[in-house]
């Protein structure tokens, strides 16, 4: 994350686009981790700007997505560097296969209990990057998971279960 200083101005910019966002209904801990990181963070910034001239509502929703990635990625940052997993090329069609089948199987329990929209209200992440969660392929963030685990009523050890299965 490169070092951004936000002046007065774009700091009254961003209280205002979160005035913007909660009279849009978005929820009070996802307004407040924006304004945190659009504070320090430009492409956070940027995306909250971006989200307040949106001409539509399928724009809004894809920089609302883009938000919470980006906030789910500054809270995943690593206090010191670490070693990550070399992954091999020959190996991606399988991991992704496997990526798709955890997420169907957690979409039926989530289905089961009221739906992306009900978990949204429970777990405080906007509907739109819920529906981008389910819809990709993409490795699920783990701060992602234990948000929905924890909704769900299910533990760490069920979900790390579910997803090796």
């Amino acid at each position: 994350m490169s070092a951004f200083k936000t002046s007065p101005e774009q700091q009254v910019r961003v209280y205002e686009i979160a005035t913007a966002m909660k009279n849009a209904g978005l929820g009070a801990n996802f307004i407040t981790d924006c304004v945190k990181l659009a504070l320090e963070y430009e492409g956070a910034h940027d995306l909250m700007a971006l989200w307040a001239e949106a001409s539509n509502q399928e724009e809004e929703d894809e920089v609302i997505a883009d938000l919470h990635d980006e906030i789910d990625t500054h809270q995943e940052l690593p206090k010191k560097p670490t070693k990550k997993p070399h992954l091999r090329f020959d190996d991606l069609d399988a991991i992704a296969k496997n990526i798709e089948g955890f997420k169907k199987n957690l979409r039926r329990l989530v289905d089961r209990q009221g739906g992306i929209t009900e978990l949204s209200k429970k777990t405080g992440i906007p509907q739109p990057s819920l529906s981008r969660f389910f819809n990709s392929q993409s490795m699920p963030r783990r701060t992602t998971l234990y948000k929905i685990a924890d909704a769900l009523g299910l533990s760490e050890n069920e979900i790390i279960t579910d997803w090796v299965a």
